[in-house]
């Protein structure tokens, strides 16, 4: 079965991948690899990318546990009236930010030994993004492990604002963080481009 779908991606990654169909095609194949053959460690941002494009929410616990740890101790130093801007940073950029998505992505490839052109040509992976943009424009996310954490009981990721061609990535992302108290917590996150590198903000609303 691996070697099946190993060449089934050849014979797309050789080519353009240019369209929604062929999007999210390249996603559902990678995410049957990562099911059947998971690497160790899982790369979280791929797997939520390939999930979001099927519209399969990730309940997976040894896939989400960490990450939804992580989403606490940020709501945890919210509520706590401190900001670690250094791990706020890290986090944002380490599970949504493009380029983990594809360093996972190229990391992933070159460990089947197929064409990695869609990762390494700029002008490829924006027509990538642009076309991954249109297959969720209207799907959520939901990350949820079923283990009972103290203040987060899942992560639900939406497509926010489209941003300009400039921008390392190509629209806003929100996280709706539910709370075990009812409550919702809403994180918008941007990227955007500087002279000596990038910024992510984010801004926090609590309803």
């Amino acid at each position: 079965m691996r070697d099946s779908i190993v060449e089934k991606l050849r014979v797309v990654l050789s080519g353009e991948v240019n369209d929604e169909c062929k999007v999210t095609y390249v996603l559902a194949e990678v995410r049957k690899l990562l099911d059947k053959f998971p690497p160790d460690p899982a790369p979280f941002a791929l797997k939520l990318y390939c999930h979001w494009a099927l519209h399969v929410d990730l309940t997976h616990p040894g896939t989400t546990k960490h990450f939804l740890e992580r989403v606490e101790k940020f709501v945890d130093s919210v509520f706590a009236g401190s900001t670690n801007v250094v791990y706020e940073h890290q986090m944002f950029r380490e599970f949504i930010f493009w380029d983990t998505f594809k360093e996972q992505l190229t990391r992933f490839l070159k460990a089947y030994d197929l064409p990695t052109g869609v990762c390494e040509n700029d002008s490829r992976w924006h027509e990538f993004l642009k076309n991954y943009a249109g297959v969720i424009e209207d799907g959520s996310l939901s990350c949820n492990s079923g283990i009972a954490l103290k203040s987060v009981q899942e992560v639900v990721f939406t497509k926010g604002r489209a941003r300009e061609n400039d921008s390392y990535i190509p629209f806003d992302l929100s996280w709706n963080i539910v709370l075990t108290d009812g409550r919702t917590m809403t994180v918008d996150v941007s990227a955007a481009p500087l002279a000596d590198g990038k910024m992510i903000s984010h801004s926090v609303t609590l309803h």
